[in-house]
């Protein structure tokens, strides 16, 4: 009798933080396994080009944390709503954080292909010039992607609100699985 007047005081029985938490787990190792992945698929270049790819990678994930943390921010106001029944504000606060997170993607991508001389040069300072033009040419890439991976980040954070951290891991096993794809299919190009 007293255990189910002290376990009715919560939202969330173990079973569903469970639910809701191993599949942020697999999310996150799955998040290792791409940088490690991009590493290992580099190699073949040599030296200079992982040394490129893991400089621009610092600058990345610090964007991709970036982003995480204003997914957060934004996921917490519709999760207040969402707990106090208020279905309409929910949306639109997660309509609001998507839009919103976009914008800002969109304006640091621009940033960052102005301002890509100034930002190797700048954080990096002087480093030998076949790193500098790997680092360069990766840049260019992955930037491409910033606006990607924050509507990324802020759908991730809104289901997770919603208690549904399924809906991002299995996105990001379906991201892993084309990057790995992808590598396969370039590997076995070249080789042929």
């Amino acid at each position: 009798m007293m255990k189910n007047a002290y376990s009715s005081k919560y939202l969330f029985d173990n079973k569903a933080l469970v639910s809701l938490i191993l599949p942020l787990v697999v999310e996150q190792l799955l998040a290792v396994l791409v940088g490690m992945a991009d590493s290992i698929m580099i190699a073949s270049v040599g030296e200079a080009a992982v040394s490129g790819v893991s400089l621009v990678d610092q600058i990345m994930v610090l964007l991709i944390n970036i982003f995480a943390a204003l997914a957060t921010g934004g996921a917490v106001v519709a999760g207040q709503y969402l707990g106090h029944r208020r279905q309409e504000p929910a949306c639109e606060s997660a309509n609001q954080l998507v839009w919103f997170t976009t914008l800002c993607a969109v304006v640091i991508t621009v940033l960052v292909y102005a301002g890509k001389y100034v930002i190797l040069h700048g954080i990096f300072g002087r480093i030998e010039d076949d790193v500098m033009h790997h680092a360069d040419i990766y840049l260019i890439i992955v930037a491409m992607a910033i606006p990607f991976m924050a509507m990324y980040n802020a759908g991730a954070a809104i289901f997770r609100a919603m208690g549904n951290s399924k809906v991002s891991m299995n996105v990001s096993i379906i991201m892993n699985l084309i990057n790995v794809g992808d590598w396969e299919k370039q590997r076995l190009r070249g080789a042929l």
